[in-house]
């Protein structure tokens, strides 16, 4: 099994796709930064020396921005990015790391060497977990990059206490975890529709149709079946997680978010139940689509 995971390990990294998405992902990390910079510098009047200001933002906003820039908030930051742009990152490796079998014609030969169809997607699935988790870390490292950089000319890097190294790995796999889903129904409809076409069109649709109907959790009190219905709905049970990151690094995300309600968002364990629910579901799917359709041709 080791090997098999070490193969697709390879096969993932050596792959120009993974490379192109991360410097996407950490290119619009810097750019949401900077931007937030320039909202604190143009209140402070960093550039002018205090002489000029310009208030863009309300002062409590502009303080979560501050806070975001800093040590250790630019971790809540950086995780949060992760699960939204970095959720789109997600969707389109998977569905090039597995539709691209069959697009090259690789996976007979695959399945030659390893009959085994469970192990051979297990592989797949958890070297492509290992991947995002090395891309995650490496987004965390450019953030505190930044944090040091911008901090220095705002006057204030923050503090790093030992609760906040000790929430990192949460967040980290916390982080990883919201992404499961995504990357789970984006396998399943790569393996369905034999493309990776297929499998970014699904992972997307759903990506769509998850975030229009969690949507409706911002409507304020609703009625006991809706209410019921919308805490299944993949969306508000991510938020739930997301904030959860937020906070433990010193974040309040309701603040430059008006729109998200906090009271209406589910639990942590009823998020968790939900989210890995759905990833078990795509992948029952996904192994079930796999075992039982026949492998003609190069494909």
């Amino acid at each position: 099994m080791l090997n098999l995971i070490r193969a697709e390990w390879f096969k993932l990294v050596r792959r120009p796709l993974a490379w192109v998405l991360l410097a996407v992902l950490l290119a619009l990390l810097v750019l949401l930064r900077l931007t937030e910079f320039m909202a604190v510098a143009l209140h402070d009047g960093i550039f002018t020396g205090g002489a000029a200001r310009m208030a863009l933002l309300r002062a409590d906003q502009v303080q979560q921005f501050r806070l975001q820039l800093a040590f250790p908030g630019i971790f809540g930051a950086a995780l949060g990015h992760v699960n939204s742009v970095g959720g789109l990152c997600a969707i389109v490796l998977a569905a090039g790391a597995v539709g691209s079998e069959y697009g090259w014609g690789t996976l007979r030969t695959q399945l030659a060497r390893q009959p085994a169809r469970g192990r051979y997607l297990l592989a797949k699935i958890v070297a492509l977990n290992l991947v995002l988790l090395v891309g995650i870390v490496i987004v965390l490292a450019v953030a505190a990059l930044l944090a040091v950089l911008l901090g220095s000319v705002l006057g204030s890097r923050g503090t790093l206490g030992p609760a906040d190294l000790l929430a990192l790995p949460v967040g980290v796999l916390r982080a990883l975890y919201v992404l499961l889903p995504y990357v789970m129904i984006t396998v399943a409809c790569s393996i369905i529709g034999r493309a990776v076409l297929a499998g970014v069109a699904g992972g997307f649709l759903f990506l769509m149709l998850d975030v229009g109907l969690g949507a409706l959790s911002a409507l304020g009190q609703l009625s006991g079946v809706l209410a019921f219905l919308v805490g299944l709905v993949v969306q508000p049970n991510i938020n739930t997680l997301v904030v959860q990151n937020s906070r433990s690094f010193g974040l309040d995300p309701a603040v430059v978010t008006p729109s998200l309600d906090l009271a209406t968002l589910p639990g942590p364990l009823h998020a968790g139940l939900v989210i890995g629910a759905y990833s078990v579901l795509f992948g029952f799917y996904a192994y079930r689509a796999l075992a039982r359709r026949d492998i003609s041709g190069a494909a």
